[in-house]
């Protein structure tokens, strides 16, 4: 099986290789620093095993990082790549490469689930005893036929130690999952505030933000494998009718939009039953930081800029449901002045909003 035939790739890829850091400033990161990367990215030492495996990897080939650290990458973890256009080349950098000297090419990785088109980028590291590989979804495709037995890539459960259980619970795609109450959320914010009495809200966005990073690969890995195309080229309606599918499926509550101020670069979003609302109790002030965050991170990937995002009512304070206004990063100041303003009055709000000045 080679990989001398490609389908065409779609007008925009998956994951943004382009906006990689130096080889020079990505062989320095931390394994925390590799897994703010939205592309895939893998050290391997000189005989092939495998010395990193940041999270957006892990998470598109649906491998436990702890049972990938290790093992050998052409042989054991991908021999799909055990090929003279893969690995041939790997061996060629491991050889005699010069520091930072990078081979480009594009790839099909095929796994048992499916096959995926990549963009790779093969780079010797100057420091480490690496070669760095740097992995961009463009395309998800079906299985191939016609494998040769052991060519796909294993699958988690391929590669998990002894007997099945251990605590370990997992989602369709095979990500480990946990299951908590409600009351989790409360907990969390009892024992922050039994710390700090300031900075709940930004505490929270910041984790939203972080995690909303990751929803965006499952995002856009089910909109890829379903239809062929990414986020961006959906309908705004669609992407949130999707996001809302993901939200309702962690249990957090059901989401849908307002895009009537459309017009005046703003949007509302409303979120029914929200758990962390509910879990934390009563407040004078709202407590879904986690949300806003997480819709951060989900539009401003869309956008391609850092957008704002703020709940300006909340189940917590009493309102029927949450309600979180998104507008441009330059409009941030005045939405949260107006947001101050109404108090939990929505209407207030747009009012407020539809009074400024430029959309930003």
């Amino acid at each position: 099986m080679t990989n001398a035939t490609l389908d065409p790739q779609p007008p925009h890829p998956l994951t943004e290789l382009a906006t990689a850091l130096p080889p020079a400033e990505l062989e320095l990161l931390s394994p925390r620093a590799l897994d703010q990367l939205p592309y895939g990215v893998i050290a391997l030492e000189l005989d092939g095993r495998i010395a990193r495996y940041n999270l957006a990897e892990s998470r598109f080939a649906r491998l436990d990082r702890a049972q990938v650290l290790g093992r050998t990458f052409f042989g054991e973890i991908a021999p799909c790549t055990a090929t003279p256009e893969f690995q041939g080349r790997f061996q060629a950098l491991a050889a005699g490469g010069a520091p930072g000297e990078t081979v480009r090419f594009t790839y099909i990785f095929d796994f048992k689930f499916g096959a995926q088109l990549v963009d790779i980028e093969m780079v010797r590291a100057g420091i480490q005893p690496w070669i760095l590989v740097l992995v961009n979804r463009q395309r998800f495709m079906p299985q191939r036929e016609d494998l040769p037995e052991g060519f796909a890539a294993p699958l988690q459960a391929e590669l998990e130690p002894g007997a099945p259980g251990q605590g370990v619970q997992r989602q369709d795609r095979q990500a480990r999952v946990a299951r908590l109450e409600t009351s989790v959320f409360g907990a969390l914010r009892a024992a922050f505030e039994v710390s700090s009495s300031e900075g709940y809200r930004a505490f929270t966005e910041a984790w939203g933000f972080q995690w909303g990073r990751l929803a965006v690969v499952d995002l856009e890995t089910e909109a890829s494998e379903q239809l062929d195309r990414t986020l961006r080229d959906l309908p705004m309606q669609e992407v949130l009718d999707r996001l809302g599918d993901w939200v309702e499926r962690q249990g957090l509550g059901r989401l849908s939009g307002d895009f009537s101020l459309a017009t005046q670069g703003a949007f509302l979003m409303n979120l029914e039953r929200s758990a962390i609302a509910e879990g934390t109790g009563l407040s004078e002030s709202p407590r879904c930081g986690l949300h806003e965050g997480l819709y951060r991170a989900v539009f401003s990937h869309l956008a391609r800029k850092r957008l704002a995002v703020r709940e300006v009512a909340c189940a917590s304070q009493g309102h029927p449901g949450c309600t979180f206004a998104v507008v441009s990063e330059a409009r941030e100041a005045q939405l949260e002045a107006a947001a101050a303003q109404a108090d939990g009055d929505v209407p207030a709000l747009l009012a407020a909003l539809r009074a400024g000045t430029g959309r930003g």
